[in-house]
């Protein structure tokens, strides 16, 4: 779920945000580093997947609500995120699942790669780069 896959990364190991090889050492896929989900970190957030927010076309009294797009296959987008700092609250659409994720207590981004949104209680909701949505609850 890290951006690790068997299939992609074929004799490779893989730990969250650094690729091994045998004969090469390391490179750098993506750093790891946990932020604050609030207004300020919000072009933080979407900048780590490669999207750019902007405020919604609708917004809650007193507080910003944030959208972006990710570009999947072909430049098509491919997911639209939805983030709500001041509710704690993701809303991710994608091909095959809509998800609203709560609660949100951090986030945890991996450069170029994806963004985990936590739950205090240890569910969290992935979006990657292409717009690839997961939930583990």
């Amino acid at each position: 779920m890290s951006g690790c896959d068997a299939a992609v990364y074929v004799n490779r190991l893989c730990y969250l945000g650094i690729v091994v090889t045998e004969n090469e050492g390391a490179e750098r896929v993506g750093k790891l580093r946990t932020v604050a989900f609030n207004d300020a970190t919000v072009g933080t957030i979407a900048e780590a997947i490669d999207a750019r927010p902007s405020l919604a076309p609708f917004q809650l009294p007193g507080a910003a609500v944030y959208q972006f797009t990710l570009d999947g296959s072909e430049g098509r987008p491919s997911a639209m995120v939805t983030l709500w700092p001041s509710l704690r609250r993701v809303d991710a659409i994608g091909s095959g699942a809509a998800v609203v994720f709560t609660r949100i207590a951090s986030v945890q981004l991996v450069d170029g790669v994806e963004v985990l949104f936590r739950r205090q209680t240890g569910e969290y909701l992935v979006i990657a780069k292409g717009g690839r949505i997961i939930v583990r609850s």
